[in-house]
């Protein structure tokens, strides 16, 4: 019990006896246990990844961004931020001390102090917040929270800036690792120098260094190059995307030399294969960003047989404040670029920590899979730029909407653009197999567990997805029974076959697709909210075809294509015919306007499809699809529009002005000039 109430499992709400950092919701509630700590806080220092991911889902909108975090906080009692996986860190005043608390700091009622313990297992409780600083990642708020016995804090020092030194405590694990790793007369290559995190690594590096080696920062754009180079602590600096491996090894090392350390502070994956490229064979790849992919530069090195030795960031290392505090002491340059960086323009920094909206052209489309996916419509592009914008992120996904709205498509895309890409995509509909079969596809089962078994045993879809991806298609319709094995396999990360009796650990990122109202099923008992939970993560909402009908057109003309193309046919649609299909609901969506317009194609008689056509090949089987009657007066309006197209075009092609065209048609010419306008003749 008395470890328990050390490391603050004691404050876990779910999953019961986990630590409090992997456990999705912890006990928030000040009153205060005999071994802890409450505290006023004062300010939070949100993790840059984080940081950057609300920043972009609420598009820079502080009002947004301040409810997104009291959200995360409201629903998970601390700051842990569910898509990235990170927190931050807090600075306020000691308020009470626990009476057995051990106080091995001396610590008083009042004192000033920064947590060391991530805002990701510190049970947190917002009143208020006040302000919103984007340059510096930092929150003033009116807030309190609950400081385990374990967790390590550091009283503030007086003779510094505090936003200087939240700035590198933030950081403090990393330098520290930075500065053991790095030894004199190495070349030192820095990636993403130009951030926050690569300043303080290449000045931890320096302290190593002294006057030996070299060290190479490497910069995306050329707007802090020329402050870099004034920092007399990177001895060359260059400008280079890291995202594309190839162009950036030439550009960072023209001939044969390489790294003998390389540290990847770039707060995105795949910069991971270039990290391991750009590192000489038995030197160092040390990862300093939460973000990036440990088993991508496993892999990497594997593949090219690059004997390196890979480093990922492991968080607290024993004296790493006070180390950070003297970096920050020690160099007045330092503490120079830090304000010269909060300095800067707010929006301009923040617009580029998290970028710009992804172009979705035809070949980025095709590089995630997705080249087929036909859109026109604002909606789609929102949505799809959301899904592969938090693919880099390990986060569950739950897509909802319609059936045949395209859920499936956009989890394929959502895992072509995730570091899982290279593992596999599992799919199951949850829908589709009998209740008594998905536990044993689930789960698979061991040989003779079951009468029929096959005597070797049989692997179920988690196994099969380790590494990858899997995706759970109609997850409405699975049985609540299943639904708390599954929440388990989600939360412990291993599964038991059935009957079986030893765990077997599985990684696996979730997402899953319905059609259904999951919270109002949680509300009448019919599916487990602590699941909806967990796979509510990063909700997709994907509209219907009838609330972006910019789509209707192009999707019809895809289809048009491919079953002309697949029948051999060179059929096409009059402009009637495409008003009536934009005046249809689509109850179906998607799926039902490629199954109607292969329909059309076999049904139709003539080259030419007409309004007549599509009329006789839609069926009405839902209330919310448009009365035929509505239709039909639509079809008759565009009937008439077609044959004054047709008599403006023969009057046209016979006369040589408007003026003769307005006499023979026995109407002003002004009416036919306005005529001419509207059909665009």
């Amino acid at each position: 019990m008395v470890q328990n109430c050390m490391f603050g499992t004691h404050r876990v709400i779910d999953p019961p006896h986990s630590l409090p950092q992997p456990a999705w919701k912890l006990d928030n509630t000040m009153n205060l246990h005999d071994n802890e700590l409450l505290i006023d806080v004062e300010t939070l220092n949100v993790n840059s990844v984080s940081f950057a991911q609300i920043y972009n889902e609420c598009s820079g909108d502080k009002g947004k961004m301040a409810d997104k975090i009291m959200k995360i906080v409201d629903n998970r009692g601390k700051l842990h931020n569910p898509i990235t996986g990170t927190g931050g860190m807090l600075i306020g005043k000691i308020k009470e001390i626990g009476r057995s608390y051990q106080n091995p700091h001396r610590l008083s009622i009042g004192d000033k102090i920064a947590s060391l313990t991530s805002l990701s297992l510190t049970p947190l409780k917002i009143h208020k917040i006040n302000n919103i600083h984007m340059n510096t990642a930092q929150i003033e708020v009116q807030a309190e929270a609950i400081l385990f016995q374990s967790a390590p804090v550091i009283a503030l020092p007086s003779d510094l800036p505090l936003t200087e030194v939240m700035a590198v405590l933030d950081e403090a694990g990393a330098l520290m690792q930075a500065w053991r790793l790095v030894q004199e007369n190495d070349t030192v290559l820095i990636m993403g120098a130009g951030g926050k995190l690569g300043l303080l690594c290449a000045f931890a590096a320096r302290k190593k260094l002294g006057t030996t080696g070299k060290i190479i920062g490497v910069i995306k754009t050329k707007d802090s190059r020329k402050h870099l180079q004034e920092s007399g602590v990177f001895d060359e600096v260059i400008q280079t995307d890291a995202l594309k491996s190839m162009n950036a090894l030439h550009d960072i090392f023209k001939a044969d030399e390489l790294a003998d350390i390389t540290i990847d502070c770039i707060n995105i994956t795949n910069t991971e294969t270039v990290s391991v490229l750009t590192t000489r064979p038995g030197g160092i790849v040390f990862f300093a960003s939460l973000a990036s992919n440990y088993n991508i530069s496993s892999l990497t090195a594997e593949g090219i047989g690059r004997d390196v030795t890979i480093y990922a960031y492991k968080g607290y290392s024993e004296g790493h404040a006070e180390f950070a505090i003297q970096l920050l002491r020690e160099h007045a340059k330092l503490r120079q670029m830090l304000r010269a960086r909060f300095d800067r323009n707010t929006r301009m920094k923040a617009q580029a920590m998290v970028g710009s909206p992804i172009d979705l052209n035809s070949k980025v489309l095709k590089s995630f899979g997705i080249e087929n996916f036909v859109f026109e419509s604002e909606e789609i592009k929102q949505v799809l730029n959301n899904v592969l914008r938090v693919a880099m992120y390990d986060c569950t996904i739950l897509l909802t909407g319609e059936s045949g709205v395209g859920k499936e498509i956009l989890a394929q895309a959502s895992h072509k653009a995730s570091s899982r890409s290279n593992s596999s995509l599992i799919k199951i509909n949850c829908g589709s197999i009998p209740p008594h079969l998905l536990e044993t596809e689930f789960f698979g089962y061991e040989g003779g567990s079951f009468t029929g078994a096959r005597n070797q045993g049989k692997m179920g879809i988690f196994e099969a997805a380790h590494g990858g991806t899997l995706f759970l298609d109609e997850i409405g319709e699975m049985p609540i029974d299943l639904q708390v094995k599954l929440l388990r396999a989600i939360q412990e990360k291993e599964i038991y076959r059935v009957g079986g009796i030893k765990p077997i650990k599985v990684d696996v990122r979730i997402m899953a697709a319905t059609n259904k109202n999951l919270r109002r099923m949680v509300e009448e008992g019919n599916f487990r909210e602590d699941l909806f939970y967990r796979l509510n993560v990063f909700p997709v909402y994907i509209p219907p075809l009838r609330q972006r009908k910019a789509d209707i057109i192009p999707l019809a003309s895809f289809f048009l294509n491919k079953y002309n193309h697949k029948f051999q046919m060179t059929k096409s649609f009059m402009p009637a015919a495409l008003s009536c299909l934009v005046d249809y609901s689509w109850p179906g969506n998607i799926r039902e306007m490629e199954n109607t317009i292969q329909r059309i194609l076999i049904n139709s008689a003539t080259d030419t499809i007409s309004e007549a056509d599509i009329m006789d090949n839609i069926s009405y089987v839902k209330s919310s699809s448009p009365q035929p009657n509505i239709i039909k007066q639509n079809v008759m309006k565009n009937s008439l529009e077609e044959t004054e197209i047709n008599i403006l075009k023969e009057a046209k092609s016979k006369f040589k002005s408007t003026r003769e065209m307005a006499k023979f048609l026995n109407m002003s010419q002004s009416t036919l000039i306005r005529r001419l306008k509207k059909y665009n003749i």
